[in-house]
């Protein structure tokens, strides 16, 4: 690998592969191409937790070292090594949970060990709930407060009125890292709770730092709200069409979306620069 390979950094949900997990053959070859070069690396960055992300990479034949929830963890899939980690410190979780209590809100804890926690009164969608599947457990909010292997709190599918006003509250607080966003995966709207200064974007610097990479050109693909750090980061924005003014105006390329195997365009990206 040359010294100073360009890095590739891919959400994954409505850019790697549609809302059915399903990624197109175009794209898988196109993955499947940047991973035989020497000179590109190709990691994924995405909200999903471990085993969702396992599933869904499975599912489509594809492997790579992914930045998951959103910054806090870092898992090599092609070789099963964990490359970062950072969970909430004990005094910031009992303030996050406590604000969430205040207004009603209960839930979904990701944790360490890539089980869920699910609290009473938990405010977020079936559909959630459901793909959890097998690592869902549920505990009252007092035992996970003393958990010190919180690695993201997760609201999906809810409307936006029932978390507005804590998500306002916790944006005003040093503890926590909030992401608020429109959701396609889980619409009509997902927030997510990261420890303080977690974003995609740490995650990537942390598998450069663990990896010993310094990239000559760092490339950025997303579509949503989550994607903005790691965008505003890259030297090249690749957005998905249709995606928000807040995304779209990061994108110096625009590709199709994932069910027209759009991100097959990223080849001919980096050949260009």
């Amino acid at each position: 690998m040359p010294d100073r390979p360009i890095l590739v950094v891919t959400d994954l949900d409505g850019t790697l592969w549609n809302n059915d997990l399903e990624c197109h053959a175009a794209t898988r070859e196109a993955v499947a191409e940047l991973q035989r070069r020497d000179d590109v690396v190709l990691i994924a960055a995405t909200g999903r937790r471990h085993n969702s992300a396992k599933r869904a990479f499975d599912r489509n034949d594809v492997s790579m070292p992914a930045v998951l929830l959103n910054g806090a963890i870092g898992f090599d899939f092609t070789n099963g090594e964990k490359f970062h980690e950072i969970s909430f410190g004990n005094a910031e979780l009992r303030h996050v949970l406590g604000v969430l209590a205040e207004h009603g809100i209960g839930p979904v804890a990701y944790l360490a060990d890539h089980r869920a926690v699910a609290v009473e009164a938990v405010t977020t969608s079936v559909r959630h709930l459901e793909t959890l599947e097998g690592d869902l457990v549920w505990w009252q909010v007092g035992e996970l407060a003393e958990r010190h292997d919180v690695l993201g709190l997760a609201m999906l599918g809810i409307e936006l009125a029932a978390v507005e006003h804590a998500m306002h509250e916790l944006h005003d607080h040093s503890g926590s890292e909030t992401m608020g966003f429109s959701d396609h995966l889980y619409p009509p709207f997902s927030l997510m709770i990261a420890p303080p200064s977690i974003t995609k974007q740490r995650g990537i610097d942390a598998y450069c730092a663990a990896r010993g990479i310094e990239p000559s050109v760092v490339v950025a693909v997303g579509d949503a709200g989550n994607d903005v750090p790691m965008l505003e980061a890259a030297d090249v924005g690749v957005v998905v069409a249709g995606a928000v003014e807040q995304v779209r105006r990061h994108a110096d390329h625009e590709i199709a979306p994932p069910s027209d195997g759009g991100w097959a365009m990223v080849v001919e990206i980096v050949d260009a620069l």
